[in-house]
């Protein structure tokens, strides 16, 4: 499981334009998305989304638009957008005093998403197998393939999205696979990006799901899915009190010191 963010209660530095680590992060991104784009606007928040799923902006990191315009190379507007962008898309959350910070998530919080979630995809499952085709099932064994080989990070939040909105049949339920996108993305795309289920056992998952699936036994499938999204879930709020645990020792030890 990958370490690299911080709990809500951190006390985060903004990225510094010549700092190394996140900066560095950012700025290579930025160099990887300069072509292609009929949009600064587009590109910056591709830049931005990829820089929270990648790690480079953790969660409770400050998102100072004059700095993040510097290092992507762009004026403040994009940027501004961006950010509103993906406070839209549950990634970023504005303060009255601290302005933009990535979005952090309790484990209360991350709890009840997914009790939602699993009401919810469980329900997209049994309408999706009822309209189930041997084109679509090979589609989903090409999606779960792409899935599996992806690592941490953008690229692999945009297979796993491909393999589901296949899985759910999001083109005829595009109002449920919403919520449940909706739904994923509250759950911070910060630990949606990292693989916190191991790889074999993530992907031996997908081939059991698939496989019920392709054979219509509707709840084996669901039991598959009910417990994967159970496996996730215990992954995230382990390390979401890992997190709590450590913020209030960092906020005990610095009492301590405050008062020496």
């Amino acid at each position: 499981m990958s370490t690299r963010s911080a709990s809500a209660g951190d006390a985060i530095e903004p990225i510094a334009a010549g700092s190394d680590g996140g900066a560095a992060a950012l700025q290579q991104l930025a160099g990887r998305h300069a072509t292609g784009y009929r949009s600064v606007g587009v590109m910056v928040y591709d830049i931005l989304r990829d820089a929270i799923l990648g790690g480079a902006l953790v969660p409770g990191q400050k998102l100072r638009q004059e700095t993040l315009a510097e290092l992507i190379g762009v004026s403040r507007l994009p940027v501004r957008s961006a950010l509103i962008q993906l406070e839209a898309d549950g990634l970023v959350e504005f303060h009255d005093r601290r302005g933009a910070v990535v979005k952090s998530l309790s484990p209360a919080q991350a709890k009840e998403v997914y009790d939602i979630r699993t009401l919810l995809e469980i329900e997209a499952l049994r309408l999706s197998m009822s309209e189930m085709t041997p084109e679509r099932v090979e589609r989903l064994r090409e999606l779960g393939q792409i899935a599996d080989e992806q690592q941490e990070g953008a690229d692999f939040v945009d297979a796993r999205t491909a393999f589901y909105a296949e899985l759910y049949d999001a083109e005829r339920h595009p109002v449920l696979w919403e919520m449940i996108e909706q739904l994923r993305l509250k759950v911070g795309r910060y630990v949606l990006g990292w693989r916190l289920v191991g790889g074999a056992e993530h992907g031996h998952s997908h081939e059991k799901l698939i496989e019920a699936v392709a054979a219509g036994e509707v709840e084996p499938a669901v039991t598959v899915l009910r417990e994967h999204l159970e496996r996730v879930r215990d992954a995230v709020l382990e390390l979401l009190d890992a997190e709590a645990t450590a913020a209030e020792a960092g906020a005990v030890s610095a009492r301590r010191s405050g008062r020496r």
